[in-house]
């Protein structure tokens, strides 16, 4: 990682990298993708389904996308923040249109799994054992939706407090000032 990217993953918990496909690459995984959109359920491949936002293992449906998950960019900055221990948890595939009106609830690390996030610093060497990697295969422009990270969300050492990430939020902070300061 370069400092740049090591100073702003450290501030911000996450890093944005541009134009990281090829123009082969990105047209391979989106006929994939699409390939997968138009399948009935019976004629997806083995071990893919699709429920929610798009398909469990989806990464799995083709070496196109397949090939992600070592994708010579990605791939040394994961191995950087795991210490050189990367392990594969899961490859799921989320499809979203700027028609879709639900919203993915906004979460922070910890939440809803058994096992505890770290994230630690030690000689200038980060260390997250929590690491994904989104790769978008179409433009995401104002409006459309897309991935919504908050900085540092992932990366706390505290338990969120009930009701932060909601839509009352606002409402419920300005109502909690105004209870503290009678």
């Amino acid at each position: 990682m370069t400092p740049k990217q090591k100073y702003t993953f450290d501030l911000r918990g996450y890093l944005h990298l541009e134009n990281v496909l090829t123009p082969e690459a990105l047209g391979n995984a989106q006929a994939a993708v699409e390939r997968l959109v138009q399948a009935a359920p019976n004629e997806l491949p083995p071990g893919i389904s699709r429920g929610g936002e798009g398909f469990s293992n989806g990464f799995s449906a083709d070496k196109s996308l397949e090939a992600l998950t070592l994708h010579p960019t990605t791939w040394p900055i994961i191995k950087e923040l795991t210490f050189n221990k990367p392990r594969f948890n899961r490859g799921s595939l989320v499809v979203n249109t700027h028609e879709r009106q639900e919203m993915t609830p906004l979460h922070c690390a910890g939440e809803g799994f058994r096992w505890t996030r770290r994230y630690d610093v030690k000689n200038s060497q980060i260390f997250t054992n929590d690491v994904v990697a989104f790769f978008y295969f179409t433009d995401v422009c104002p409006g459309d939706g897309g991935l919504m990270v908050l900085p540092g969300s992932h990366k706390r050492n505290f338990k969120r407090p009930e009701n932060l990430f909601f839509l009352n939020l606002t409402t419920q902070m300005h109502r909690s000032i105004q209870r503290s300061s009678i």
